[in-house]
Parts: structure tokens; sequence; C-alpha cells
């Protein structure tokens, strides 16, 4: 069969893209796409460019992957998982939302078109979806779609359910929402059509090396059109395709969810039901993980610190396990580059001089890596190595303390400033905002904390009602055209300092069109570069991430933010 390999990576984990040629059955799990090649992490620069996509190019196979155990151990099913979790969602409107507050329980309950495989991260596999084509230029999808697919409230999954959602989230706009996660992932789409009651037809603005990862990430989720158009939003309401059913929420207590009886694949989810405890101090949900009332840690911004993940090793290390992965989490430094006195350059230079990254690792038990605007350990970064050369991200730091004084004297703060921090009132957020104040009172910047819980810092963020932040930001992959559109080109979904600068977004599109790893690579270091001086964001540091789980919870594997967080594969040995 004739193949096609695009790549990029997740946390430094290559992801292939591969296209096999042929129909794909609609059943219980199969083999899916064979890995037949890997991106190098540093191709030479005479790298070939790939070939355009044949126009036979299909699908994966249908159905998961099953789990990767011993041979003589097979799944159960039954039981209720227990897992911590940190916030309430803000709301119940996945495309609406950004944080893991939402995207965790709710993934459960939803599809995408396609996901990433759960085991073999380098895989693309099928979803609601189950097979799709691309045309010779690559820029033309057409997904053909699962027969006989239900809502949870019996009314029938349909084509139109696919087109409106995906449109939704691309052009959120013109539906008058933000969607934050789906605005970025699908920022290449064109124009969505339905071709007959089965296939859905996506164009693109131009041939994309990332569209199909893209839309493999956990935040592409399909939600039912005619729950939406009655009801204006899914604010308030949970009715998707996925392997849970929404059975309880008692905000501040608990999020329950039970299994669906009628999933498309038959022999999913393992699990009776999911119960999510809502516990918003870190204390008391590795109090609770470790008595056992609950059997898995939260993620994102709330996950076990490195040192709590150190205490599990050790203490449990006959009842439980810990995996720690790339989370493609920096932790930065946002203010409102539209607003004195931080649309002055040299404010901004001068914070980012006056940063100690190190000061700021090892305010993070050690753990992290100096980088940029992409992962340093990646394949689009620039090596930390490199980085820990630079003013500001140097040792020693009184140079760059002194610099940075005189450019806040040349601003016309000789004797500093007042300013309003917002903080999001979790632990890690609460020690970072300690040493940016630390670090700033250095160049006279005195930074009141002004705290708050996380989905308010969301509303206020999308207001644009706040001065300074710093703060934690994740993506479902590691590619430019999530991590650059999201935060630095005009308009981006998560650009909540609202930066414009004509130059990144040319340099922006011109790399989203390049398929040529090696040249795509150059353009990103070349807009890395410039937001270096631009001071746009500063970053702490990127950090890593830990899951803690009782040893019976079986089959799961954290990808990375929300890319893929549903325990449809999950099952509890006894």
């Amino acid at each position: 069969m004739p193949t096609l390999s695009l790549f990029r990576t997740i946390g430094g984990v290559s992801v292939l893209m591969a296209l096999l040629a042929g129909c794909a059955p609609a059943a219980s799990p199969a083999p899916t796409i064979e890995n037949v090649s890997q991106a190098p992490a540093t191709p030479a620069p005479s790298a070939p460019k790939p070939a355009a996509p044949s126009a036979a190019a299909a699908a994966t196979p249908a159905g998961p992957t099953p789990t990767v155990k011993p041979a003589t151990e097979q799944p159960r099913y039954g039981g209720t998982l227990d897992r911590a979790h940190y916030l309430d969602p803000r709301s119940l409107d996945v495309h609406q939302e950004s944080v893991p507050a939402a995207h965790l329980p709710l993934a459960n309950s939803y599809n995408g078109l396609v996901k990433l495989d759960t085991v073999e991260l380098t895989k693309v596999v099928s979803d609601l979806a189950e097979q799709w084509e691309v045309t010779p230029d690559g820029a033309s999808w057409t997904f053909h779609l699962r027969k006989g697919v239900r809502w949870h409230d019996g009314k029938p999954f349909t084509v139109e359910d696919a087109k409106y959602s995906l449109e939704r989230m691309a052009f959120w706009k013109e539906h008058k929402i933000v969607s934050p996660r789906g605005g970025a992932l699908l920022s290449a789409v064109k124009v969505v059509e339905v071709l007959d009651e089965n296939k859905v037809k996506v164009t693109l603005k131009y041939p994309s090396a990332s569209f199909i990862a893209n839309a493999a990430a956990g935040w592409v989720l399909i939600l039912p059109k005619h729950v939406i158009q009655a009801k204006g939003d899914m604010k308030k309401d949970v009715i998707g395709t996925g392997p849970f059913l929404w059975k309880s929420y008692n905000p501040g207590v608990t999020i329950e969810l039970a299994k669906n009886p009628t999933y498309f694949i038959k022999d999913r989810p393992y699990l009776d039901g999911i119960r999510f405890y809502i516990m918003g101090d870190a204390a008391t949900r590795l109090a609770a993980f470790r008595t056992g009332r609950v059997k898995m840690t939260t993620l994102g911004a709330s996950a076990i610190s490195h040192v709590e993940a150190e205490t599990v090793r050790k203490e449990m290390a006959d009842s439980a396990v810990v995996q720690d992965y790339r989370a493609q989490t920096r932790f930065m430094f946002v203010s409102r580059i539209t607003k004195a006195p931080w649309s002055d350059i040299r404010v901004r230079k001068a914070i980012d001089l006056a940063f100690d990254r190190q000061a700021a690792i090892k305010v993070n038990f050690n753990v992290g890596t100096v980088g940029a605007a992409m992962d340093p350990k990646g394949m689009w970064g620039i090596p930390e190595e490199e980085m820990k050369q630079r003013p500001g991200y140097r040792q020693p730091k009184d140079d760059d303390v002194a610099q940075a004084k005189r450019l806040m004297a040349e601003a016309g703060y000789p004797t500093g400033l007042k300013a309003t921090m917002l903080t999001r009132s979790m632990a890690a957020h609460v020690r970072m905002a300690t040493i940016a104040k630390d670090q700033l009172a250095k160049i006279g910047i005195d930074a009141e904390m002004d705290l708050q819980e996380g989905t308010v810092v969301e509303a206020l963020w999308q207001r644009r009602a706040f001065e300074i932040a710093p703060t934690s930001f994740s993506d479902p992959l590691d590619d430019p055209d999530v991590a650059l559109s999201s935060y630095y080109v005009t308009n981006g979904a998560r650009n909540y300092a609202d930066f414009s600068n004509k130059e990144i977004d040319e340099l922006f599109e011109k790399q989203a069109r390049t398929l040529d790893a090696a040249e795509r690579r150059k353009l990103v270091r070349h807009i890395q570069e410039r937001i270096l001086d631009l001071a746009v964001y500063p970053v702490f540091y990127w950090d890593s991430q830990n899951l803690a789980q009782w040893k019976e919870v079986r089959g799961y594997k954290p990808l990375g933010s929300a890319t893929h967080n549903s325990l449809v594969d999950v099952w509890l040995a006894k």
C-alpha cells in the first residue's frame, strides 16, 4: 500500500501521520497505521521534501488499539473509578473551554472524528470517522463517518453534526463564541462541506502538515447540532456519543459518569462508571489518593507536584505508580501589551532581563527546562543550552538586572511602578507568582497578587480585564500551528494580550504552508527569535507533569495537555 509520512512531535516523541490506501472495516478493535518511519530529532538540512498525498490515500482501521498488557492478563469489566479533580468546570460547553477543569470529565462523553492512539503515540486512528482520504495537493480531506451512532438522548448522529461542530470551532467568531482550543487546532480550515449522508469534506486554506494530527487532538470534539440550536450552547448540557453518560453533577463535590450501554465500540468501555471528586486543595487531593479514596490523580496545572510524585514513589511503591510525561506546558509572563506601561518594549525587555529562570526552576522543585516559545526538548524549540547563553536566561544575573534598571529609567520609570498581578489560586501558580513578584521588585515593579480561581481567571482573560499575569499554558501538541497561533498571531484564540505583529503573522502563514520539515523548522526558529526580540510573553521554563494511580488501575497513558483524556480503555484489576 502507498504511504505518506508527515512529521510532528509530542514532547520529543515523533508522531507519524501515515495514510494507508484502501478501506477500513468498521468493527471492534483492529490493527492501526503501521509506524513505517519516524522523524529524526534534528533532520539534515538537505532532507527531501515529502511528496504530496496520493488521491487514494485513506484512513486507519476503525476502533482503538487494545491497551498493551501482559499476555496473561486480560481486561476486566465492571467497577467505578474514583479520580481526583481540582475545580468545577466554568461551563459544560467543551468548545468554549480551554482548561482541564472542563475537559477531563467531558472528554469521556464525546468523540472526535479521529484521535491519537492511546498506546502507540505515533498513530492517528479512527473515532467517529471510520476512514478518510486526502487529495493529491494535500488541501482537502474527506471523512467517512460511522453509521448507526446515536447521541446519548437517542437521536442519530449525522453528517450535519460533524459539519456544524467543525465550523463552530474553526469559525468561532461567526458563531459568536470563543473557542480557545478548537480555534487554534482548526485554524487552517477554509470550508466544511457535506458530500452525502455519511461524508464530510474539509478544505484547507493551504496544504498543512499538521491538519490530521490537529484534528486528532482531544479538544476537537463533535457536539450535537440539534441541542445547540435548541438551547443556544452546551453550557448546561452534556449529550455526546462517547463511552460514558453524564449521570450527575454536584458542584464542588462530585461529577459522576455512567457506562454508555450502546457505545458504538461493542466491547468498550470496561468501567461501569467514573466518579470525579472535586477538591480544590492540593494537600486534600494527595491525602485522598494516599488513603485510596481516589485511585487516580488529576492532570494539568493541578497535577501532583514533583515532590509529591517522589513521595508516592517512595511511600506507596507496593500499591501505586507514577507516570511522568511532557505536557507541552510552559510558565510565562503575560502583560497587556496594548496598554501602558506594558506597550513600551523597554519595560517588557526589562522584565525579560530581570527574570531569573534558574530561581523559578528551583521553586518548581528543581524541575524545568529553559526555553522560548516552543518546547526546547521538541523538534521545533531552541535548545536549552543555547537559551542559557542569552541575556535574561543566563547566569549570573547581575549585568542583566543592571541593564533592566537602565531600561526602566529610559522608559520613564526610574523609581518603578505599581501593578496588579492576576494569579490562579493553585499551588504551582502561587509559587510562580511569588517568584515573579520577587524578580519584578528588583527593577522597581511593585506587583500585588490578585488571587482568583482558575475559571474566574479564564473569564477575566477573555474580557481582557487584567494587567499582568504569570501563568501556565499548555498545548495539545508540540506543533507551531497550535503553539504559535494560539498566543502570538493576531486574534489568536488564547492571545489574551492582543499582541499583533504583521511580520510574525506573515512568517506564521508561511511556515504553516511549508511541508519540508527542515525549511519549516528554519521559519519557526525565525519566528521565535522575533518573539524574543519583542519580549512577548517571557517564558519562565517548560515543565513536565506527573500522574499517580493505584496499581489496579490499568490502561491509561497521559499524552499531554488534554490530548487524550477519555478513560474508555481503562479497567480495574480488582
